[in-house]
């Protein structure tokens, strides 16, 4: 995991505090854990999550001003997970908004 979570930096590096990574909410965790599941299943490249984070934070920042507050790290990060699943064919579009719409209303069972 270190290789990983190592290979990003600047505005793309984790949050981190004590030098352990810092999840504010269980989600941020999970979407963390899911990303690095998969590229060590090599699902994908981590070169390729991480390319993919690079864009969406870039993009991020030419949409909104640099001290714009609604900022957070992890919304990017599920962003640039979420477009390279689809990218790869991991889920399907439909299948991403039925389960981020039972996420969102609390109506699907949690496995962990």
């Amino acid at each position: 995991m270190d290789a990983y979570v190592d290979s990003l930096d600047g505005r793309g590096a984790l949050p981190r505090n004590c030098e352990s990574l810092q999840f504010a909410e269980p989600w941020q965790g999970r979407a963390f854990g899911m990303a690095l599941a998969l590229a060590e299943a090599k699902a994908y490249q981590w070169e390729d999550f991480r390319q993919s984070l690079i864009g969406t934070i870039g993009a991020w920042d030419k949409s909104h001003a640099p001290d714009d507050e609604t900022w957070n790290y992890y919304q990017q990060w599920l962003a640039a997970f979420e477009t390279l699943a689809l990218a790869r064919g991991l889920i399907d579009a439909a299948e991403l908004d039925r389960r981020t719409q039972e996420f969102l209303h609390r109506t699907r069972d949690e496995v962990i």
